[in-house]
């Protein structure tokens, strides 16, 4: 969705050694409107292809909406991104987005030889590794993450690149389908701005576990909240 979409740049952190994912890892999640169940959505790691000669992590996200929000607002959107197999960041993101009547396609090819991200219609030049939010998730699976720290990135989608920052904000126990987790919690925001353009407010439940699960994600708008609850693991 539109709302999960700013492409995420997250700078001078250290990987960790393991990868707590692997091919085939499938999270399936609840999504709710309000506290009213309106869809579902997805995380897939299809597996590893080779991009510009470099082995990829292939990720697919798709959400689409059910029952009475499908006739509402019809969703189905389907993002790809192919993540460096070992530092996790983006060598190509495709976004294909069917909201209501709104339609958009972008497709970014990141060249960090050439310092460029070249997308459906323009060159842009970049002197920085691309996370989109997506392959955000699977990165801060591998690292370590403190209380109170606050990390700096930089989003590019497609037409403007803009300053983010992480940070820890706490811990708290999240029940899902799944289970109950420990989690880390995260909030991404800009400096004296709110994240998104509506004045929406992100934040994200990482699980302490090995496993390092995204277990929760919830967005807080003027005219209401989603939420994205982990429902099933594959």
């Amino acid at each position: 969705m539109k709302i999960f979409l700013p492409i995420l740049l997250i700078l001078s952190i250290s990987l960790a050694k393991d990868v707590p994912f692997k091919t085939g890892e499938s999270l399936k999640y609840s999504a709710e409107f309000n506290l009213i169940p309106v869809g579902q959505a997805e995380l897939y790691v299809s597996g590893i292809e080779q991009i510009q000669g470099n082995d990829a992590y292939h990720v697919s996200f798709s959400a689409q909406t059910k029952g009475l929000a499908n006739q509402l607002f019809k969703i189905r959107d389907q993002i790809d991104i192919w993540l460096d197999s070992k530092e996790l960041y983006t060598h190509r993101l495709k976004k294909n987005i069917r909201e209501g009547s709104y339609r958009k396609s972008v497709d970014i090819t990141f060249d960090y030889d050439e310092g460029v991200a070249r997308t459906n219609t323009k060159d842009v030049k970049i002197n920085f590794t691309a996370r989109d939010p997506f392959s955000m998730f699977y990165y801060l699976r591998t690292i370590q993450l403190k209380e109170k720290e606050i990390m700096s990135f930089t989003s590019f989608e497609g037409k403007n690149i803009v300053n983010y920052n992480l940070q820890i904000t706490g811990k708290e126990i999240i029940n899902s389908p799944v289970g109950t987790f420990v989690c880390k919690v995260i909030r991404p925001f800009r400096k004296g701005k709110n994240l998104f353009k509506n004045q929406g407010d992100m934040q994200i439940w990482i699980s302490e576990d090995a496993r390092r699960l995204p277990v929760k994600i919830q967005i807080k708008m003027k005219f209401g909240s989603m939420t994205l609850l982990l429902k099933k693991i594959n």
